[in-house]
């Protein structure tokens, strides 16, 4: 075992060494994990406040919202109306679905949310096309995913063993995906959206626009929160500190932030 596995193994949650990741006990894990933290759970709240906030700014739609890979969170106690949906079933699931393949009407949904979701697809094109089918004109779709800048490739590179940050990869299709949790490129997104942003428009330009890319403010309180599969690292207390922190490094955050966030409209 080299030293970043022992790094690695050190740091692990105790609840989730050894466990597959596509393991279907790895959603109970984690969401006694997310009940337990409160740095973690500050972080949450803030991507789904930030998500809420952007639907209602841009998707002025009518129609059924949607989070897939909703897993442990809970996004649905602060925007009740929400569906909840997730590859597999699980206690909080409203529908099992899969992204690639959405078991919905057409034109009949504002808006789909996705934390940490878009990069475990298999094929972003057939995603993609699903959004063009089942969005109604006017909604969208609003994404969370890695953020490509050097620190946060960096972390995302070297912290997990069971997924990869690869910005060179040279298509956006990933061939080694084996289950829900496993094999995924953390990079796509910087692929897909900065890196070949032509590509995406010459494909989809005519039926989705991007309205709107930034950056989550919550990086500090993730880290030191170890996240779901890490050990926390600074104390609860600790959270309005970091949250101040987060806050007056708001200009620099494109440096600093572990996640982007993507706005997506229907034309």
């Amino acid at each position: 075992m080299g030293l970043m596995d022992q790094l690695r193994w050190w740091l692990y949650e105790p609840s989730v060494r050894g466990l597959d990741v596509d393991d279907e006990k790895f959603l109970e894990v984690h969401a006694a994990i997310l009940r337990e933290k409160t740095l973690l759970r500050s972080a949450f709240e803030t991507f789904y406040r930030d998500m809420g906030t952007l639907c209602d700014r841009f998707l002025a739609s009518p129609g059924t919202e949607i989070e897939l890979g909703t897993g442990a969170g809970f996004f649905k106690s602060m925007r009740p109306g929400l569906v909840t949906s997730d590859i597999r079933k699980g206690l909080n699931i409203d529908l099992v679905l899969d992204a690639q393949n959405m078991a919905l009407p057409e034109a009949s949904v504002r808006c789909i949310y996705a934390i940490n979701v878009f990069h475990h697809l298999p094929d972003p094109d057939l995603f993609f096309a699903e959004l063009c089918r089942v969005v109604r004109p006017g909604g969208g779709c609003i994404l969370i995913e890695p953020h490509g800048g050097l620190g946060s490739a960096l972390l995302h590179r070297y912290l997990h063993s069971d997924e990869i940050f690869d910005a060179a990869a040279p298509n956006w299709k990933t061939a080694n995906i084996r289950g829900p949790l496993s094999g995924a490129n953390q990079a796509l997104a910087h692929i897909v959206f900065e890196r070949d942003l032509n590509q995406f428009n010459a494909r989809y330009g005519d039926r989705i626009e991007i309205t709107y890319r930034g950056y989550c403010l919550n990086a500090l309180r993730y880290l030191c929160s170890g996240g779901l599969n890490f050990r926390q690292l600074l104390p609860s207390a600790s959270e309005p500190v970091l949250v101040g922190l987060e806050s007056m490094g708001r200009s620099l955050a494109r440096y600093w932030s572990l996640h982007q966030i993507i706005v997506m409209r229907r034309r």
